[in-house]
């Protein structure tokens, strides 16, 4: 790779009054003028333009002036409370890892890609050209102790950055193998895209990642379309974007928006112009660089002509069935409604009290209690954070003790499982561990209150539990490989009724996972405690509908959930027998009779009923919230006399119904008691063999009959088998270990050096700008690391253009455990020219050891802390005898410092976040050589962003540092980081009798060059607004990279920086104006306010990956408002 520098140095000649300017370009092109004063400007313009051009053709050639100010390092944390040891097995196209408990879950994924990949890869017309990693956790709190993906400390340039995508998908078990699956189906279509995108070489990957831009309703939706296919759920959530107008401005969806209405936009695409279709446009869009052009290419018709035929479809489609089916009556109107606020959970108290629900805010969960005498709404627990990362809502699960007088809730904290208890009346509260479970799906009491039936996860399977709370012992009721979700008592607590995959009414002890036994629905079972047999009750059988939440009721009856409209409804269902025939014994026939008992227009998500008192809470989604209707009902409930209307997706599946007519029936006859008699069995014969009766409803043939799977594995044949040769059973090889290896995850080449921005220059009171002196040069960082993002390691090298002033860092990360540690080498080679002994240019050799721990308290917290080992040479060059015979000046220091940082944020864009971050910080450093040198440092850093309108937010920060003891560091107030071309005001004095060791900058305060304050104290107030205004105001994809990122920025900054006590103290260096004559020195006093501000605008956008600041700031001092000054630099803001 070639490196380039624009080197930019002006020095005034003090004799001549001239000013002499060199532009050096590499190490072979140097051009020098001598130009008068008057001309300077005109010079510094150009310069200044051509070195803006030569940046944006060239993003190698910039390079970042400055180590500090307002560039603090936060970052978010992994909290391992575990370790996990993995292994793995290595098949032809793929890899599957796993830990303790995971094994099974590690060949149900083998045995699911292997069917899927090459259907993936048939629909898209690829191959794959890499074997996929499948990275399996047994659930998502494991996942969360996982590095993978975290980014632990803020870049705030951009620029040239590249991260390597891989081939990792990870997955999680949350209890339900259907969600697992499709878990794997987005894993592989996603790894598939990517390679489709942004091509398989790291070439490519390098230059479409830096040229691609998609949206997420274009990538999302496409990734959705091809894992899953049309469903119930998708088409709830599309059918509210329609009606509700959401859709409308497409663009602009994010989140779960964006992914169904770009699922849906895809399959329109499908309809209208083909499945084949879908390849090309993802080939041409890739050619293109540009969303709309793969459209218009293979379609014939403008992106906004698809949206507009695609907006009429579906309006036409769902129009139809809004305003004929019910709404909710009662909205339940004790919390407010929030888009990103999802509802769960919600359950009646039996004395139809309270309700008690959960809420959560991308991971920030609460427990409330609605008090519906006082009509008041009460947080009883609260926890987790918001963060952009997998939000779990299975958590916290309730369920009310039968006498209502305590509300039980169970969540996962710290890597366990925990039961709590809450008292309404007396709000107590009080919690135990749960043990032997990976993961409690649901759970519920008793009628006595002596045991919960829970839905748990063991070795990555889902079965049925009674736990009992006295005790504390569970027992185990199923142990298989099908999900048996929602567990509830019925019968006085003799029976347990709830939702399963299983095919069939057999109890089976396997631990093996098959493909081909697993129903692709859910259906209800009954399980009879008092008999404890082999053999359940099936209360229903559908084939592409789903029957889910059993809820006790009343005469023996239950209530439970079905999508066999399309959307999910209530139903009423009764047990009933009939006499099927009589012969030497009476044959009965079960069978369930049902009825629905709502119409909805939105699907039901969850409910909960309280017979006793009459009431009915639901779930719903609508106008983009998650809402919740409580009403009055009268128990039982009449059914409704007509069957209800099957949605237009629903309608092109295979029929289902719930009548009696058509349900399964069991006949069960009964046998009358016969006596056992005897046999005499002689020596050496075989013993008598009972004939086994044959169950034709599960016998295999010697050839195996297969249907026709789409994607999902669903029956595409229309029931019709299909004989096709049997495909060779999985072979499970050989279980192997798991060793660390390394990939490379990321290339820089830029023009910052920001990895140590913790480190000070040395003090020079030179009065010069602050790193002006290594120029613009280029920066060449790669990072690698392994598989799980345990181990990183990283090294880069800035090249200066004569070669003699590089920089080099390296460093290690371990992140196994809790306690992370990091270890850094950096080299680092300044040159300055100084007045004082004597004339010289002095190189600055600078070479530091950091030793860093971190421990993490929560994701958003942890306390960090570094030992530091810094040599310091100063070396005078060779200008002369003078300057040659002037020894080296070496300083070794050590040091310790200590960090708290806090950061919540969430980032939404570039340069856009919201949230909180904030940092406190002590430092302590000594040089080995003196005794008295220490030098003590203190600070903090608050960030705070809030969320105007949209994409409009409002930043605001507050910062502070002071340094005591025997050495101190001085700060230079003004300009902004990363400010390209620098300034230094000569008009404040500083304090040459303070005994300062280093220097650094107090940034952003605009209006001012460098140094308007100077002191070993400041604080900073800034204040910002930023608008991305294209982004802002489009509603259709934007095509530039620059426009997409373009942002109005307008901004207030206010703060100082003084020595001593306070700032008003007249000690201050700010009150004295000392002029020297030849053997005269006069000292004047002056009157100034210590307090600075600025006000301004500015311009922002990524260009060739950087992120370009333009600026205009009005400074005000001593209450008088400064001319315009205009800054250039490249830097994130604060």
């Amino acid at each position: 790779m070639t490196f380039f520098s624009l080197q930019v140095m002006m020095r005034r000649s003090v004799q001549k009054q001239e000013q002499v300017i060199i532009l050096s370009l590499g190490s072979r092109f140097t051009l020098g003028m001598h130009l008068r004063t008057g001309s300077v400007r005109l010079i510094k313009q150009a310069a200044i333009a051509l070195g803006l051009l030569i940046g944006i053709s060239l993003p190698s050639l910039l390079r970042a002036q400055f180590y500090n100010g307002s560039q603090m390092t936060f970052g978010k944390n992994r909290v391992q409370y575990g370790e996990f040891l993995w292994s793995y097995f290595r098949f032809d196209e793929f890899e599957t890892y796993f830990y303790l408990n995971g094994k099974e879950l590690a060949i149900f994924t083998a045995e699911y890609a292997r069917m899927q990949i090459p259907r993936m890869q048939a629909r898209l017309e690829t191959s794959l050209g890499e074997k996929i990693q499948f990275i399996i956790y047994n659930n998502l709190s494991d996942l969360k102790q996982s590095n993978i993906g975290l980014i632990s400390d803020q870049q705030y340039n951009t620029g040239g950055v590249t991260h390597i995508i891989g081939n990792k998908v990870i997955l999680y078990f949350d209890g339900d193998h259907k969600s697992f699956e499709r878990q794997i189906r987005y894993g592989i279509a996603n790894v598939l895209l990517n390679e489709m995108l942004y091509g398989g070489s790291l070439t490519s990957q390098v230059t479409n990642a830096t040229l691609l831009t998609l949206p997420d309703w274009y990538l999302q939706g496409l990734i959705s379309y091809l894992a899953d296919d049309w469903n119930t759920t998708i088409d709830n959530f599309v059918r509210d974007g329609i009606i509700s107008g959401r859709y409308l401005k497409y663009n602009r969806l994010t989140g779960e928006d964006a992914r169904y209405a770009g699922h849906a936009l895809w399959k329109y695409i499908e309809i209208q112009y083909g499945a084949q279709t879908i390849p090309n446009i993802i080939y041409m869009t890739k050619v293109s660089k540009n969303v709309e052009s793969g459209f218009l290419y293979v379609l014939g018709t403008s992106y906004k002509n698809l949206i507009r035929e695609w907006r009429l479809y579906y309006d036409m489609k769902y129009t139809d069935l809004d305003g004929v089916a019910e709404s909710p009556e009662k909205i339940f109107s004790g919390m407010k409604y929030k888009p990103e606020k999802t509802i769960t959970h919600a359950r009646i108290s039996p004395d139809g009290r309270f309700l008690a629900y959960t809420t959560n805010e991308m991971g920030r969960y609460t427990v409330w209690l609605y008090d519906q005498q006082k009509e008041r709404s009460n947080r009883i627990f609260r926890g987790g954070y918001k963060l952009d990362e997998k939000t779990d809502y299975s958590y916290p699960l309730l369920a009310w003790h039968p006498a209502g007088h305590t509300l039980a809730f169970i969540l996962e904290s710290k890597g366990g499982i925990w039961l709590h208890y809450f008292e309404p009346e007396n709000r107590q509260h009080s919690r135990m561990p749960l043990f032997r479970l990976e993961k409690i799906v649901d759970f519920s009491y008793a009628p006595d209150g002596r045991t919960f039936v829970i839905s748990g996860v063991q070795q990555g399977q889902s079965d049925l539990f009674i736990y009992n709370i006295a005790a504390r012992t569970l027992d185990q009721i199923t142990k298989d490989v099908y999900d048996d979700l929602q567990p509830r008592y019925m019968d006085n607590g003799r029976q347990i009724i709830f939702a399963s995959n299983r095919p069939d009414d057999t109890l089976r002890f396997e631990s093996i996972p098959n493909m081909r036994e697993t129903s692709r629905n859910r259906d209800l079972f009954l399980y009879n405690l008092s008999g404890k047999g082999q053999v359940l009750r099936r209360l229903t059988q559908t084939q592409s509908s789903d029957e889910i939440m059993p809820r006790p009721y009343p005469n023996g009856q239950f209530s439970f959930l079905s999508d066999e409209n399309g959307i999910y409804n209530r139903y009423i269902g009764r047990l009933d027998s009939t006499i099927s025939r009589i012969d030497t014994t009476i044959h009965y026939r079960y069978f369930t009779s049902v009825n629905a008992v709502s119409n909805m227009d939105r699907s039901i998500l969850e409910y909960d009923i309280s017979t006793s008192d009459g009431q009915e809470v639901r779930i719903i989604y609508q106008d983009g919230r998650y809402m919740m209707s409580l009403e009055n009902k009268d128990f039982p409930e009449k059914g409704l006399s007509k069957a209800l209307p099957l949605t237009e997706f629903r309608q092109k599946l295979p029929a289902d119904t719930l009548a009696p007519d058509q349900e399964e029936v069991q006949e069960i006859p009964e046998t009358p008691q016969v006596k056992q008699r005897f046999q005499t069995v002689r020596e050496g014969e075989p013993l008598p063999v009972k004939p086994v009766p044959v169950d034709i409803n599960n016998y295999t043939f010697d050839k195996q009959a297969f249907i026709s799977l789409n994607s999902t594995g669903q029956d595409t044949s229309g029931g019709r088998a299909l004989l096709r040769p049997e495909r060779p059973p999985l072979t499970i090889p050989k279980q192997l270990n798991y060793n660390v290896g390394y990939t490379i995850n990321e290339l820089v080449s830029q023009v910052d050096f920001s990895f140590l921005n913790s480190n000070y220059q040395a003090f020079s009171g030179t009065g010069q700008p602050i790193f002006l002196s290594p120029g613009l040069n280029a920066l060449l960082q790669v990072g690698a690391m392994d598989l799980l993002e345990d181990y990183r390691i990283t090294g880069g090298v800035r090249l200066s253009a004569s070669l003699n002033n590089n920089e080099y860092l390296i460093s290690f990360s371990n992140l196994r455990k809790r306690l992370d540690k990091e270890m850094i080498f950096h080299r680092q080679s300044i040159e300055e020219e100084v007045s004082s002994p004597i004339y010289a240019l002095v190189r600055h050799n600078l070479h530091e050891f950091h030793y860093v721990l971190r421990w993490p308290f929560s994701p958003v917290a942890s306390l960090r802390g570094s030992a530091i080992l810094r040599n310091d040479r100063a070396v005078f060059l060779s200008l002369g005898e003078q300057s040659l015979s002037e020894p080296d000046q070496v300083r070794n220091w050590t040091g310790l410092k200590a960090e708290y940082v806090y950061d919540a944020s969430r980032e939404f864009g570039l340069n856009l976040y919201y949230g909180m971050r904030a940092k406190a910080f002590a430092e302590y450093y000594r040089q080995i050589e003196v005794a008295r040198s220490n030098i003590v440092i203190l600070g903090f850093d608050m960030r705070h962003s809030t969320r105007i309108h949209r994409t409009f937010i409002w930043v605001n920060r507050l910062a502070a540092s002071t340094s005591v003891g025997d050495n101190k560091l001085i700060y230079y107030l003004g300009g902004v980081d990363n400010w390209l071309f620098p300034k230094f005001n000569q008009g404040t004095r500083i304090d040459m009798s303070q005994p300062y060791v280093y220097q650094t900058l107090a940034t952003n305060m605009r209006g001012f060059d460098q140094n308007i304050r100077n002191g070993n104290s400041f604080f900073l107030i800034n204040s910002e607004f930023r608008m991305p205004l294209f982004r802002y105001l489009a509603n259709r994809p934007i095509k530039s990279d620059f426009l997409n990122n373009f942002q109005i920025v307008g901004f207030g900054d206010f703060g100082t920086a003084w020595n001593g006590l306070d700032p008003y103290a007249r000690s201050n260096s700010l009150f004295t104006r000392i002029i020297s004559q030849g053997p005269l020195t006069i000292t004047i006093e002056e009157q100034k306010d210590p307090l600075v501000g600025g006000l301004g605008f500015g311009l922002r956008s990524r260009i060739l990956g950087y992120f370009l600041r333009a600026d205009w700031a009005w400074g005000i001092e001593d209450r008088s408002i400064q001319k315009a000054k205009f800054y250039l630099s490249l830097s994130l803001d604060i």
